[in-house]
């Protein structure tokens, strides 16, 4: 603790309330952290197993561990530090009543993904993720399309809505057409690009709903649907939502402008009784 600045110890002094630290990378935010967590058990009553520190790598949840076992000895091992998919893999374990359809289904990997989005686009009629000059050309672009909705807490049913809003705003555009010179009557370009960027987004909303019926029909998840599952059980839900917001009554986030719109969410949830 003397060997922190003093807007480093204002931090780790603040017990109560919201605490954002903003500093450049290699300045100790980690480790202000880390006492900050200390601090919390040295002023107050409140068991380690109480805290909760989120973090985004198993390595980082390591080190934070490891320093902190270094200032409060083994009660360390009793603070939950640990990563968002891990906390979320864990609660679903705890609650397996809630999640029955993907508990006793397999996490897979990237390569499974891949040979699943494929599967899909194969078999779906499509005109623009499918090119007659390589059919599997849009088969990563479509997973890491995926991928990114998932990590931004968008659904497929999500997904479509969007998709037929922007639909109806471009068609209520008032200068969607030229009404003069040689163009006359033709749309603009570039709301035609934006069309185009339409129609090709239905086809991959189609892709999206394969995939997850595909992961459903087989019995598997991918590691972003851990989080969304969680997401939806603990808005559906007000007792698990409970049953965290008493747990943990300090939370800690690790890095969080690194965090995406599905692990934000989680933030969310869990600190909005706070």
């Amino acid at each position: 603790y003397k060997g922190l600045n003093s807007a480093q110890k204002e931090a780790v002094d603040a017990i109560e309330g919201s605490v954002m630290v903003v500093a450049g990378p290699g300045t100790g935010k980690t480790k202000t952290l880390t006492l900050r967590i200390a601090n919390i058990l040295l002023k107050t009553q409140v068991n380690p197993e109480n805290i909760l520190a989120l973090t985004f790598t198993e390595a980082a949840a390591h080190e934070m561990r490891k320093r902190l076992l270094s200032i409060i000895g083994h009660d360390a091992y009793r603070v939950d530090i640990t990563t968002f998919h891990s906390f979320c893999n864990n609660f679903i374990k705890s609650h397996q009543e809630e999640f029955s359809h993907i508990i006793s289904s397999e996490n897979i990997n990237e390569i499974d993904q891949l040979e699943i989005v494929e599967d899909v686009i194969k078999k779906l009629p499509l005109k623009i993720l499918k090119p007659l000059g390589d059919l599997s050309y849009y088969i990563q672009p479509a997973m890491r399309a995926i991928g990114n909705l998932k990590q931004e807490n968008i659904t497929p049913e999500e997904f479509k809505n969007g998709i037929e809003r922007h639909a109806e705003d471009l068609k209520n555009k008032d200068d969607l057409y030229h009404e003069k010179g040689a163009h006359k009557g033709k749309m603009k370009s570039h709301y035609k690009k934006e069309l185009d960027n339409i129609e090709k987004n239905k086809e991959l909303l189609s892709v999206y709903e394969g995939y997850q019926k595909a992961l459903l029909s087989q019995k598997k998840y991918d590691y972003s649907d851990m989080l969304l599952e969680v997401i939806k059980k603990l808005e559906e839900h007000e007792y698990l939502l409970q049953f965290l917001q008493e747990k943990y009554q300090y939370l800690l986030v690790d890095e969080h402008q690194d965090t995406n719109a599905s692990q934000n969410k989680i933030v969310e949830l869990i600190s909005q009784y706070f």
